[in-house]
């Protein structure tokens, strides 16, 4: 075979192996765009439940807390003598850990980064959090309580 024809194979061999290089990288780069841009325009919320009814001996001196799911949402009712029983969002403001409930000290802590919140889900100067927790409404109905996601109202 003559030279100048081996050289042009060749040459056309490297472009062809070129452009599939670009194509995969390219590829690359675009796939997880499309997915997320395909999942945010697919999300439907689950347009489940907004709250749950539970007993009012279900949280007492003896089971100070109850977390509950309220639309794939932790909700923390608790139990505080002075106090009665009350409800939070379980969800940490400094990047959404589910925090628990601790009577003995009283309050909430986070474990994900030590973050503490006071008995009213206040956030404690000097841990993580920067904002306090939202407080949930609960109405007696029926004998039972129902636990809303409907943050309470604020009273002066």
């Amino acid at each position: 075979m003559s030279e100048p024809l081996q050289n042009s194979k060749a040459q056309a061999k490297r472009r062809s192996i070129i452009r599939a290089m670009l194509g995969v990288s390219i590829s690359a780069v675009i796939a997880p765009i499309l997915y997320a841009v395909g999942r945010y325009l697919g999300y439907q919320s689950s347009g489940g439940a907004k709250d749950v009814m539970i007993e009012p001996n279900e949280v007492s001196a003896e089971h100070p807390s109850k977390l509950l799911d309220i639309n794939d949402e932790p909700v923390l009712v608790i139990f505080q003598p002075d106090n009665g029983i009350r409800a939070f969002d379980a969800k940490c403001t400094h990047l959404g850990c589910t925090v628990s409930y601790q009577p003995d000290v009283p309050g909430f802590y986070c474990k994900c980064h030590h973050g503490r919140y006071d008995a009213n889900g206040v956030n404690v100067p000097g841990t993580r959090p920067k904002s306090p927790l939202t407080e949930l409404t609960i109405v007696q109905k029926d004998g039972k309580l129902d636990v809303t996601l409907i943050p309470k109202a604020k009273t002066s």
